[in-house]
C-alpha cells in the first residue's frame, strides 16, 4: 500500500493519528515487538476525554485505525468496542504523571526483555543507545507481574521518570514519546540497544561507556526533528513494502 508522506505527519486530527498509532502497532511488529496478543499502544486523546488504546485480543500486525478504544483515566470505556486490556493502568498514570507524554507503549522485544530480565543498564555503546543518553533507562523491579493496578501503574510511572523508556523486570518495556513517531522510534531503539549490548557483552571484548556529556550532545546532534521525519519515514515505507508483498 502505497500512502502520502501527509498521513505520516502533518495531520494531526484524531482519525488520522489512531491511522498512524494502528501503523505504529505493526511497525513495531516488525522491528521485533510482537509477542502473540500482547503489546499495545496508546494515544492521549486531545479533547482530555482520556486515551486511545489498542483494543485486546489482537497481534500488534493485526491493528487496524479502527482497533482502538476511548477510555477515561480510570478505565471506563467512552467509545469504541472491544476488549479493554489489563494493563490499562500503564497507559493511563504514565500519562496522568507525563504532561509531556502523549504516546505510551508496552510490549515484550525479545532482547529488551531479556537484558530487563539481569541488573546492567542500557548504555550509549552505540546509536541505538544514544538516544536514551539523558535520562538512562531505569528499571522496574518492584514486581514482574502485569500492570493491573492503579498503584502499580503509579510505581511504574515513578520509575520512569523523567525517561524515554523503562525495562520491566522479567517482563518487558514501555516506552513514550510526545508523538506517534517519537515513540515508536524510543521502542525500536530501545531493542536495538539491548541487542547490540547483549552482543558485545557476550563477545567478552572489553569496552569504556562512552563519555555521558558527550552522549547527551551526540544525541542532540543525530537525533534532531528532520532525522526522525527520516526515520520515521523509512519504518513507514518498509512496512508498505512487507504488506504489499503479503
Amino acid at each position: 500500500m502505497q500512502t502520502s508522506d501527509a498521513l505520516y505527519s502533518q495531520d494531526d486530527s484524531v482519525a488520522n493519528v489512531l491511522d498512524n498509532l494502528a501503523r505504529a502497532h505493526r511497525i513495531l511488529e516488525m522491528e521485533g515487538h510482537g509477542d502473540m496478543s500482547m503489546g499495545h499502544l496508546s494515544y492521549r486523546d486531545p479533547h482530555g476525554r482520556g486515551l486511545w488504546l489498542k483494543r485486546g485480543n489482537l497481534g500488534m500486525e493485526e491493528v487496524g485505525a479502527g482497533d482502538h478504544i476511548l477510555i477515561d483515566f480510570d478505565g471506563n470505556v467512552l467509545e469504541g468496542q472491544g476488549l479493554r486490556h489489563l494493563e490499562w493502568p500503564l497507559h493511563a498514570e504514565i500519562m496522568l504523571a507525563r504532561p509531556d507524554v502523549n504516546v505510551v507503549g508496552h510490549s515484550h522485544p525479545f532482547q529488551a526483555t531479556v537484558f530487563g530480565a539481569g541488573r546492567a543498564r542500557i548504555e550509549p555503546v552505540n546509536n541505538h543507545g544514544v538516544w536514551f543518553a539523558e535520562h538512562g533507562v531505569p528499571r522496574f523491579d518492584a514486581t514482574s507481574h502485569i500492570i493491573t493496578t492503579v498503584e502499580l501503574g503509579k510505581a511504574l510511572a515513578r520509575t520512569l521518570g523523567d525517561a524515554d523508556a523503562v525495562l520491566q523486570a522479567n517482563h518487558g518495556a514501555s516506552f513514550t514519546g510526545r508523538n506517534v513517531r517519537d515513540a515508536t522510534l524510543a521502542g525500536i531503539f530501545l531493542e536495538k540497544a539491548a541487542a547490540f549490548q547483549l552482543a558485545l557483552a557476550a563477545s567478552g571484548l572489553p569496552y569504556d561507556p562512552p563519555d555521558a556529556d558527550e552522549s547527551v550532545e551526540k544525541n542532540r546532534r543525530i537525533y534532531p526533528e528532520r532525522a526522525r521525519d527520516n526515520y520515521w519515514m523509512y519504518f513507514n515505507r518498509k512496512l508498505d513494502r512487507l504488506e504489499a508483498a503479503r
